[in-house]
């Protein structure tokens, strides 16, 4: 198995759309991971239960998880509620194997999906997009959005995986943590504009609204940078132990 797609969720409502683009896609020789706290009753993808308690939510843990149960050589992180076109995953793994870095999509967002099952009125537009560069070109770490990306699995095993108390800290901070220690070990980050993703809003309800977000989210709590001169001090900065 050269591909490994994995979806992290907690909204079962959110997986049909991605199965109906993960049907239609060109490249085939991939699996596709689920890992949520339901059985999400696919037969098209392995469901990785995730049973984790406590934390403000999970998704680190289930990240490295799925990490642990993945087979693909390459790893394309495709989070809910999102729609791409049939040849998203074949531009990823050509990417991914010509450069051996990570490679994000773009993607704007929609309000909702209309009749046919596809988004529809845009309400939000990529700030990433831009003409000034070409189609493709390296960024810098902080570019990359995981919701819709891809990373030889090397990638995250050399960085020993996501930072599991992260979970316990607050929200957010998990890409961003991942990507500054890939960055700090010499993995380069690229843009592929051709590669377009097409998500459907959901709320913040799920953790609280989107008030309680802000309040316990890390970049705004000061927790992440806390967090992070810990692990420069305790010599665990960029290698974790998660995935050992």
């Amino acid at each position: 198995m050269k591909v490994s797609i994995i979806t992290p969720t907690i909204r079962k409502e959110g997986l049909d759309i991605v199965r109906k683009a993960l049907k239609k896609q060109t490249f085939r020789d991939f699996e596709w991971l689920i890992g949520s706290r339901f059985d999400p009753e696919i037969e098209e993808a392995r469901w990785i239960n995730d049973d984790f308690k406590d934390g403000y939510w999970s998704l680190n843990r289930i990240y490295n998880s799925l990490f642990h149960n993945s087979v693909g050589k390459i790893i394309i992180t495709w989070q809910d509620w999102i729609y791409a076109g049939p040849e998203a995953v074949q531009k990823f793994v050509e990417n991914v194997e010509k450069t051996n870095a990570v490679i994000s999509g773009v993607g704007d967002q929609y309000e909702q999906l209309n009749k046919w099952g596809k988004p529809e009125i845009k309400i939000w537009s990529d700030p990433r997009k831009t003409n000034k560069y070409g189609s493709f070109y390296e960024v810098n770490s902080n570019d990359a959005e995981w919701n819709f990306c891809a990373f030889p699995k090397e990638a995250i095993i050399k960085i020993g995986g996501m930072d599991e108390e992260l979970d316990f800290l607050g929200y957010g901070g998990d890409q961003l943590q991942a990507s500054e220690r890939m960055d700090q070990l010499g993995i380069k980050f690229y843009l592929d504009q051709t590669n377009e993703s097409f998500t459907v809003r959901h709320s913040r309800e799920d953790f609280g609204g989107q008030e309680n977000w802000d309040k316990n989210h890390v970049l705004f709590n000061g927790k992440y940078d806390k967090r992070k001169q810990e692990l420069i001090k305790n010599g665990e900065w960029p290698k974790l132990h998660y995935l050992d």
